[in-house]
């Protein structure tokens, strides 16, 4: 992770940005946001060649529950993830859509990119393409 992203939460040039929608993803909005609190970060590094050992390692001392998945904050899929990450039950039913969502578009990336997660719905950006748009 670059140092400057974990320090400032600041998305840099080279930075994915990731808009979690609050509305969209309630239970997992919620659960990233006490994550990001609590880790102190919004930023990891994607790394999935150790990712299940990273996800084994998170999740040693939350046995599974019937109905609900296991969360972590780092994502095992990220250099950061692992031990001492954060972990909540959600309802697996509740967290299928997000999860499905989340590896369609981590997918597009290769390992070593880094990645910044932000709450809520990706801003509108108006582009002016034409200094007469502008008068």
């Amino acid at each position: 992770m670059h140092e400057e992203s974990k320090k400032t939460n600041i998305v840099k040039v080279d930075d994915r940005a990731f808009f979690i929608s609050d509305q969209q993803f309630p239970e997992r909005a919620s659960f990233f946001r006490k994550a990001f609190r609590v880790t102190k970060t919004a930023a990891c590094t994607l790394d999935r060649k150790n990712a299940g050992a990273r996800n084994k390692e998170a999740l040693k001392s939350y046995p599974p529950k019937d109905g609900f998945d296991r969360v972590q904050w780092p994502l095992a899929i990220c250099r950061e993830g692992g031990a001492g990450a954060y972990v909540e039950y959600i309802e697996s039913e509740k967290n299928e859509q997000v999860e499905k969502w989340l590896q369609k578009e981590l997918s597009k990336y290769p390992d070593g990119t880094p990645l910044f997660f932000h709450i809520g719905d990706r801003p509108k950006m108006n582009i002016i393409t034409d200094q007469k748009e502008r008068n």
